[in-house]
Parts: C-alpha cells; structure tokens; sequence
C-alpha cells in the first residue's frame, strides 16, 4: 500500500492558503498604514509645541520649520521616520499656524485612502482630509 497527498488533496491546501492570504493581506496592510500615521502624529505634534515655545520667546509663531529646535528631517520638511511630508502656513501676522502632513509620494503611505492629509493649528483642533478625524487621529 503506497501513503502520499493526491493532486485532489494538494489541490485543497493551495486552495485554503490562497483564501487565508486573500484575507491576510489587505488586512496587514491596513495595520501597517495605521501604524504609519503615528509617524505624522507625533511630527505634527512635536511641531505645535516647539510652536508654543517659539511664540513664548518671540511673541510671533515662527514661519519656516528651520527656526525650531526639532531633529533634521523635520526640519527638512519630512516626519522622523520619513513616511510624510511636512509643510506649515502662518497668515499675515504670524499670530496662527496650520501644520500639516502629507504622505510622501515614495512611501507606502500615498497608497492610505482613509487619511490623505494630516494637520493641526495652534489651538490643538486636529484636521482629517479622510474619512474621519477619530479614526484618523
């Protein structure tokens, strides 16, 4: 008597790992972006209070990310990890700011249709340009 996996049998297990995968993926995907948004959070966040302290000394927040005491890549423009961009606009008077975060084009991020556009302004209000500030922030 010969023991062995019949092609019917093979046939079967291919079939339940491409199910499981077809499940898996996308929803490993999902957490991966999720994980990444933290990525823009903290950016924004770390900004704002560098703001504060800025407006503290100086009476004005400051224009250009380069005037505050923040690691290099943000200071480029980019969050820590490099997953978005960092831009920021004041008015006039330099008596408000709006920060916001934008997946960078080169990241796996620009692929997250939930969260397109991060930001924050001076009072603490965050802003989603997806499907939900909750889900997003």
């Amino acid at each position: 008597r010969q023991t062995g996996l019949t092609l019917i049998e093979l046939m079967v297990v291919i079939a339940v790992l491409a199910i499981l995968t077809a499940i898996g993926y996308p929803m490993y995907t999902d957490q991966v972006q999720k994980t990444r948004r933290t990525d823009a959070r903290n950016a924004l966040r770390m900004i704002a209070l560098a703001q504060e302290r800025f407006y503290t000394v100086n009476g004005v927040y400051a224009d250009d990310l380069g005037a505050l005491n923040l690691p290099e890549a943000i200071q480029a423009g980019d969050s820590v990890e490099g997953h978005y961009d960092i831009s920021i606009s004041l008015p006039a008077n330099n008596l408000a700011f709006t920060i916001t975060a934008t997946p960078a084009s080169d990241s796996g991020q620009s692929k997250d249709e939930d969260c397109k556009e991060l930001s924050l302004d001076q009072t603490g209000l965050q802003h989603a340009n997806g499907v939900d500030v909750d889900h997003c922030w």
